[in-house]
């Protein structure tokens, strides 16, 4: 740990219990030993509760970053640091672990202020699968509130997402993945160029993902850019598989895309049924392999 000055709250005062505080230039101000050790393998399993991280909300200082397998973090709020919380398999020292980092769960967290992503998982390899991101607040992120390079086997549910600059959640490698009750109130704030997602994903060959009962809007309107709320925009290898179903999208503008797929150089087969488009010039969008039907 790097801080200058550890509180513990008063009840009833608050009850977030350990607070810690950033002081000067540092990379993070709380970071786990296999982390910081660069271990080759990841670390034990670790409970992290009823603490706030508080970053200066100047330069890329990270609130929490983990390399431990069966993590658990709940309670915990992180503010104004570059990256809120990190789910890694790569040490301070760039070399990534030679084992699996599974299993971790993140729940019951408000992570806000970030000046890049709200939670980022790292995973240079395939190893940080099969976690839980469950019921957490992540508000007024820089970048994309949920910024995953490896989604595989994850539940990612129940989620309120806001104030988030570019894509509300980004999923790489989705397989097997749960995607549930997540609430996008807005994304790709004032952009005037590009385009943003509330959920994009590209999915992997094997096992098929369910997207589910998520919301998706863009309250806090739209700039001149491309809006899509919800798309898989690939498939990494083989045949990638997916349920889109009962989805809630609203949208603002003629432009606006309300479901979007595409395969890319790989097949995509999606079953789309359930879901309530409305505000979107666009309801479904289907690209190159995509074969999107109904279901059964």
């Amino acid at each position: 740990r790097d801080v200058t000055g550890v509180q513990t709250c008063a009840l009833p005062i608050c009850t977030t219990g350990t607070i810690l505080k950033q002081s000067g230039s540092l990379p993070y101000v709380f970071a786990s030993t296999s982390y910081v050790q660069s271990a080759s393998t990841t670390g034990d399993p670790l409970a992290i509760r009823d603490m706030t991280i508080d970053c200066a909300g100047s330069g890329t200082t990270d609130g929490i970053i983990l390399l431990n397998w069966q993590v658990d973090v709940e309670h915990v709020d992180v503010n104004n640091c570059w990256n809120g919380i990190v789910d890694t398999n790569t040490g301070a020292n760039g070399s990534a672990i030679k084992n699996t980092s599974v299993n971790s769960r993140f729940l019951n967290n408000f992570v806000s202020g970030s000046g890049h992503y709200g939670f980022q998982v790292v995973d240079s390899g395939n190893s940080v699968t099969d976690g839980f991101l469950d019921n957490n607040q992540i508000a007024d992120s820089g970048a994309d509130a949920v910024h995953m390079e490896n989604a595989e086997g994850w539940d990612i549910s129940g989620n309120h997402l806001y104030g988030v600059k570019q894509d509300a959640l980004n999923l790489s490698r989705i397989y097997g993945t749960t995607i549930s009750g997540n609430y996008v109130e807005d994304f790709g704030d004032n952009q005037n160029s590009g385009t943003w997602y509330g959920l994009a994903a590209n999915a992997q060959d094997g096992p098929g993902s369910s997207i589910v009962g998520n919301k998706i809007f863009n309250v806090n309107g739209e700039g001149n850019a491309t809006y899509v709320y919800l798309a898989i925009t690939g498939t990494n290898s083989g045949t990638g598989y997916a349920a889109v179903t009962g989805n809630t999208i609203q949208g603002n503008r003629q432009s606006d895309i309300g479901l979007s797929f595409s395969g890319g150089d790989n097949p995509l087969k999606v079953t789309a049924s359930g879901n309530n488009v409305t505000g979107v010039g666009t309801k479904v969008k289907s690209g190159q392999n995509a074969t999107v039907t109904a279901g059964s």
